[in-house]
């Protein structure tokens, strides 16, 4: 955190530096923000309640921790950020093996994944994602199943009682989970409900799952939990993530692997 004394005589002044905080960080301390600010953490806190009221921020025990911003739909987020998605991917497919029963959960990172996958690898691969299921079509090395239900047309996935139901047919190897936040603290989260119960259905079910994510996800909150740290067998994140932010990690105990 900047220890740069910012003007603290009103709270406005008090939430734009938070607000820059959060954006840099990740996360913010109310006793640093106190420290820095010169203000009591009655003050922070009070701060901290309006900023989450406002829906800046939610508060987590000691602080705060930045939201996930609004998601874009499926056709943008895919064309944002590929190369890096790719990089991800290419670590992800070095933990499959010949023979393996694959679900590949809905996500643009999860799309190169599917995108990914070796010519010579036979693999059963599962998905509830439309997008990806298309990505699959053509590729002779793998058995595709793929799951319906109602279409969410934000994401492109299919997602209630029916993907439900099928997904409680199967016991995936390993499952590559898309997700909206990592928080080491609230765990995986995205934003839609059905969603969540979804991704949470198939971390139960699977024998591995893994999480390759993008910088931005890192330190965020999303209103729907799926997921503590704990579950996550395999944490893929980019080389350059903040350093601040893979030591919280750690800390955590997360299983980091570092993409190349």
């Amino acid at each position: 955190m900047s220890r740069e004394r910012p003007s603290a005589s009103q709270p406005s002044d008090r939430h734009h530096y938070i607000r820059e905080q959060l954006r840099l960080h990740g996360r913010v301390s109310a006793g640093e923000l106190a420290a820095v600010l010169r203000v009591s953490e009655d003050s922070i806190r009070r701060d901290l309640r309006e900023l989450a009221a406002d829906g800046a921020c939610q508060r987590v025990y000691g602080g705060a921790i930045a939201l996930t911003p609004n998601r874009h739909g499926f056709q943008q987020r895919r064309h944002e950020n590929t190369e890096r998605k790719a990089r991800l991917a290419a670590a992800a497919v070095r933990l499959l093996k010949p023979g393996q029963f694959v679900f590949l959960d809905g996500g643009t990172t999860n799309l190169e994944i599917a995108r990914a996958l070796p010519e010579h690898l036979p693999l059963t691969v599962a998905t509830n994602s439309i997008p990806i299921a298309a990505a699959l079509f053509g590729q002779k090395q793998l058995s595709v199943l793929v799951l319906g239900g109602n279409l969410n047309h934000l994401s492109g996935d299919a997602l209630g009682a029916i993907a439900s139901r099928m997904l409680g047919t199967m016991r995936p190897d390993i499952c590559f989970l898309g997700t909206c936040s990592v928080d080491c603290e609230l765990g995986v989260g995205t934003v839609i409900a059905d969603e969540a119960a979804f991704k949470r259905q198939l971390v139960e079910q699977c024998g591995h799952t893994v999480l390759a994510v993008t910088n931005e996800k890192l330190d965020t909150a999303s209103p729907f939990i799926v997921a503590p740290l704990s579950d996550i067998g395999t944490l893929i994140i980019e080389p350059d993530a903040d350093p601040a932010r893979r030591a919280h990690l750690e800390a955590a105990g997360a299983p980091l692997l570092i993409a190349d």
